[in-house]
């Protein structure tokens, strides 16, 4: 905090110095005034200075200053009404160079306001449906008008193009007669001057006949030119609003292109009817756009481009889309015109012209035709929809408070130049304020000046404090001659507080006085009392967009900035829908937007439109619009309803969303109906216009039901078993047949006999009771038997046996 405190006061400190040393170098009456924060003061209290900071004030009596006051008067203010619909009228304004001044005025829109309707018709051969429709309609277009004011005037004329190859073909039968039944071509004709009789308006239509020409682009600029100009013969009244609507299918010749007919003069802006046709069509060229502009600005024109659209073939679809184009982009060079369409047989004329009457009626900007470069003037208005110098939705009757910026920025050495008069008024409206402004640029007590004053050594004038020489003489007080240059004190010479050198190294002292050098092949100036000052040292030479004053810029209207690289229009920062400077989120540098950062969240985008980190900005916002364009349900499935609401983009689908490759798009992942999620991305193109693009599939997940999970785990964990089982008792009934195959190999190896080893003696013996001989023979020969096969069959035992 105390850095910062210590910072501030030695910039304000560096600040009161730079601004006592620019004073300082002005050396007459007239260039201090010229700078806002200087006075002149003709007798300073301390020390030689004349030209002083205004922090220097006290160091001057108030009868020896010369500090002009900036003053305001009110000349006309009548109270706005039916025919005046701003107010004031008329002011004067006197303000020092540089120095601003805010003026209030009011604006209300006249319930019942004059409105002229001129309708300028192609007649070419193409038109003929529309002609007849627009006939037919007349009736209804007055009085649909006449809701609107009880004041209303119609006029109809038509055109054709120049008489002349490559435009007509001048072959002389076909001149007379280009087409069946055709009228032959003609320029421009005015067949029906501003009546307020629509029998007349219609009639006259209804009986004029169609002609042909020979290339696509007609010549409707040579006919709006004429009819805007020609004042008299079309009949516009100055106090009404101007309705110029030109109606055609086909693209206009513009300047440069009667050259293929042989027309190469620039065509003059000035009227040439005779017996209600132009008679100079081979006289001069095609007026060119900027011309057009000019002449629809000054005359309060409101230009209304009507294209007809044909579809009835596809030749005809892509020339009526190249018209419509070329018309749209003419108005946004045209100011205060319109564009819009007709259909084929131009059944919805009187729609179109009462709604574009609407929209023109409904909207007010505020004008200036000040010189920028001379004085800045800005206008801004206090309404719910502002625009740049006006608004929009303005209501009959409805008042508008308007406030103007004034500011001079230069100072003529021809006094009379330094009085001009400025006028702010509504586009396309008779209506205007105008600003008497006097630029004080001269000190007064030069009209006071002694001549040959003793102060001056009697060889010059004294005034304002300061003596003006005689040819030949110079000094504070003309004390010296250019012939005599010795004797000077090469003190004076120094500027005090700088870097010690005579004339700053730019020039030589000569009588107390610096005399500075010119820089030779070099179209500049070494000036001040010390030489300290130049006009090419300036930073990048002013990017040619000032002067330079003492090795500092002075920027014309609209530049700032050191090098007067700084655009001061704030228009091209307000973003275009809502009207807000950088969306809010940003500042205007230079014409262009800094977005700034608010808290997490940074915003980019030529109007600051754009944040780049913020989670799912309007993902909920586009995602109606994205499922029923991309996937057609959701609850705008409707394709009625979805053309209806999504009308400012078109989502194109995708395979997979990775392919996009759009800088700082948004990517949205949201859910949406049946527990589905739909992936999209959103970015801006170079015009500020949504971009969209979607995966061609959603992504829904299928969910088992519990029991089905159940028995599956199960039914898995069953089937791992027995697979395990199965495997296993493979492995050990191979690895039991292995060891059984081995053991009988092994058995087929030995060679002992299979008898019963002689050294075996088993375990048990066996004896004969003797007194078993007392029973019967029989039986003992019986029981004898066995024993005696017995011991035959083992010799062994038989041998026990003969023991015992």
């Amino acid at each position: 905090m105390k850095f910062y405190t210590f910072y501030l006061v030695i910039s304000l400190w560096i600040s009161k110095m730079c601004e006592a040393q620019d004073c300082e170098s002005k050396d007459t009456c007239d260039k201090c005034i010229q700078e806002l924060d200087c006075f002149w003061c003709s007798s300073p209290k301390s020390g030689t200075t004349h030209c002083l900071s205004r922090s220097e004030l006290s160091s001057c009596n108030n009868e020896d200053t010369e500090d002009p006051k900036n003053s305001f008067k009110i000349i006309d203010a009548n109270q706005l009404t039916e025919s005046e619909q701003i107010s004031p009228q008329r002011v004067q304004l006197r303000l020092r160079k540089n120095e601003y001044y805010e003026i209030n005025f009011q604006y209300r829109q006249s319930a019942n306001y004059p409105v002229d309707l001129y309708y300028i018709m192609d007649l070419s051969n193409s038109m003929l449906a529309s002609k007849d429709k627009l006939a037919t309609l007349g009736g209804k277009l007055v009085e649909q008008m006449r809701r609107k004011t009880t004041d209303f005037l119609i006029g109809f004329g038509s055109f054709v193009d120049k008489l002349t190859l490559p435009f007509v073909n001048t072959h002389p039968k076909t001149l007379k007669e280009p087409c069946k039944r055709c009228a032959p071509p003609y320029s421009f004709k005015n067949h029906l001057s501003l009546i307020n009789d629509s029998t007349l308006f219609s009639n006259g239509v209804k009986n004029t006949q169609v002609s042909g020409n020979l290339d696509s682009p007609e010549g409707g600029l040579d006919a709006v030119m004429q009819a805007i100009v020609c004042k008299e013969e079309i009949g516009w009244r100055p106090n009404a609003r101007h309705l110029l609507v030109m109606s055609t299918d086909a693209e206009s010749h513009v300047a440069g292109d009667g050259k293929l007919g042989g027309v190469v003069e620039p065509n003059d802006a000035t009227c040439h009817m005779k017996n209600h046709e132009y008679t100079h069509g081979l006289v001069y060229d095609y007026p060119s756009v900027s011309q057009i502009n000019y002449v629809a600005r000054e005359n309060n024109i409101n230009l209304i481009f009507a294209i007809v659209l044909n579809s009835s073939t596809e030749s005809k679809a892509r020339q009526s889309a190249s018209s419509k184009s070329f018309y749209q982009a003419l108005s946004t060079v045209i100011e205060n015109s319109k564009t819009g369409t007709l259909d084929e047989k131009s059944d919805n004329v009187v729609k179109f012209i009462s709604d574009i009457y609407d929209e023109i009626r409904d909207s007010v900007r505020i004008t200036s035709d000040a010189n920028k470069n001379e004085v800045d003037v800005n206008i801004t208005a206090s309404c719910a929809s502002a625009i740049p110098g006006g608004c929009t939705n303005v209501k009959p009757g409805q008042t508008i408070n308007f406030k103007a910026n004034i500011k001079p920025l230069m100072c003529s050495e021809d006094a009379n130049l330094n009085r001009r008069t400025i006028t702010i008024k509504p586009e396309g409206l008779e209506d205007k304020l105008v600003i008497e402004l006097e630029v004080l640029c001269d000190c007064g007590c030069a009209a006071n000046k002694k001549q040959k004053d003793a102060n001056c050594s009697y060889q010059g004038d004294l005034e304002c404090g300061i003596c003006r020489c005689q040819e030949g003489r110079f000094g504070a007080n003309c004390q010296c001659d250019w012939k005599d240059s010795k004797g000077e004190d090469p003190s004076l010479c120094i500027k005090p507080g700088g870097r010690g050198e005579i004339c700053s190294g730019q020039g030589k002292c000569i009588c107390g006085n610096c005399q500075c050098k010119v820089v030779p092949d070099f179209n500049g100036l070494i000036y001040g009392k010390y030489c300290e000052c130049d006009d090419f040292s300036c930073p990048q030479k002013c990017s040619g967009k000032g002067t330079c004053d003492c090795g500092t810029c002075r920027c014309n209207n609209g530049w700032t900035g050191p090098g007067c690289d700084c655009n001061t229009d704030q228009s091209q920062c307000m973003a275009p829908k809502t009207n807000e400077l950088c969306s809010g989120h940003g500042n205007c540098v230079c014409g262009h937007c800094q977005c700034y950062t608010e808290g997490d969240e940074r915003y980019s985008g030529k109007y600051c439109e754009r944040c780049t980190n913020c989670p799912e900005q309007r993902c909920d916002e586009l995602k109606d619009c994205v499922e029923c364009q991309a996937y057609q349900s959701g609850p705008l499935a409707n394709s009625t309803v979805c053309a209806n609401n999504c009308t400012t983009f078109s989502t194109q689908i995708i395979k997979k969303l990775d392919e996009t490759t759009n800088k700082g798009g948004q990517k949205c992942r949201v859910l949406v109906e049946g527990d589905c999620t739909i992936q999209f991305e959103y970015s801006y193109d170079e015009d500020d216009n949504l971009v969209l693009v979607a995966e061609e599939n959603k992504i829904c997940p299928y969910l088992p039901q519990h029991l089905v999970y159940i028995l599956g785990v199960i039914a898995s964990v069953l089937l791992v078993g027995i697979i395990t089982l199965i495997i296993w008792k493979i492995v050990t009934t191979v690895h039991d047949k292995s060891e059984y195959a081995r053991f009988l190999k092994e058995r087929d190896k030995t060679t002992w006999s299979n008898g019963e080893n002689p050294l075996y003696k088993p375990g048990t013996s066996h004896f004969q009771n003797p007194a078993y001989k007392r029973a019967s023979q029989r039986m003992s020969t019986v029981n004898q038997m066995p024993k005696k096969i017995e011991a035959d069959s083992n010799p062994s035992q038989s041998s026990q046996i003969t023991e015992k």
